[in-house]
């Protein structure tokens, strides 16, 4: 007699029974891996500080004219430590000019050569340019030598005053007051050169230095503000021009 076929027994599967039926695990791939691995605060902190540097790094740019100055050694002042020089000093370091009088000089050269020099981050090209400029308006004002330069300072002024640089930022503001005011009449000068300077161009760049830099806002409103008391009857309407939200100090 024939053996009969015995049918395999199967397992049942789980739905037949009201069970629940679930796909079998499949391995993680090398990109899951990856993105899942828990990552230390050391690491999340490091990303957050590349991302920040990423936005404030200035992009790669030529030497200025006043780097090459410096490096050609044509800059007619140096730097001198530990010592006062003109009865300034700043951080323990000053200038000192190699020429008997600051007047003698070419102010459309050098000055305009200071104010390109100020958007340097490297030392001493900063300090010498901000305190170069400095000097050359202080003694420049009152003999009438700085009127004619303010169409040709305002675009490199506008440059640095937009620079993601505070320090940069900040010594263009303090340049801004220095050139407005380097003439005043209570310094015997006529007063010209805060109404010569295009106020309509370098309000709204001194309004975009204080939306980039927080911590220099008040600086911003003391420049305004010194930009209306300088700027001649229609100095307010030429600030509203390019920063709408300025109240009068006046």
């Amino acid at each position: 007699m024939a053996a009969l076929a015995v049918r395999p027994q199967t397992a049942e599967a789980p739905f037949a029974s009201g069970g629940h039926w679930a796909a079998p695990a499949l391995e993680p791939t090398a990109l899951q891996r990856h993105r899942d691995k828990p990552r230390s605060r050391t690491a999340a902190h490091s990303n957050l500080l590349r991302r920040h540097r990423a936005r404030t790094r200035e992009p790669p740019k030529p030497p200025s004219s006043f780097k090459k100055a410096y490096d050609e050694g044509l800059l007619p002042l140096r730097v001198c430590y530990d010592r006062l020089q003109n009865g300034r000093s700043v951080n323990g370091r000053s200038i000192g000019w190699t020429v008997p009088d600051v007047l003698q000089l070419d102010y459309d050269h050098y000055a305009l050569l200071f104010c390109e020099g100020l958007t340097e981050t490297q030392e001493p090209l900063g300090f010498l340019a901000a305190e170069g400029l400095s000097e050359l308006l202080s003694e420049g004002g009152p003999a009438h030598r700085c009127a004619s330069l303010a169409q040709r300072l305002a675009p490199p002024l506008k440059h640095a005053l937009r620079s993601p640089n505070q320090t940069v930022a900040k010594r263009a503001l303090q340049a801004v007051v220095q050139y407005v005011t380097c003439d005043a009449r209570e310094k015997g000068g006529l007063g010209v050169c805060g109404r010569a300077l295009p106020i309509e161009s370098i309000a709204p760049a001194v309004d975009a230095c204080r939306r980039r830099h927080t911590s220099l806002r008040f600086d911003c409103a003391d420049v305004l503000g010194t930009l209306e008391r300088n700027g001649g009857p229609e100095a307010l309407r030429r600030i509203k021009r390019g920063v709408l939200a300025y109240e009068s100090v006046l």
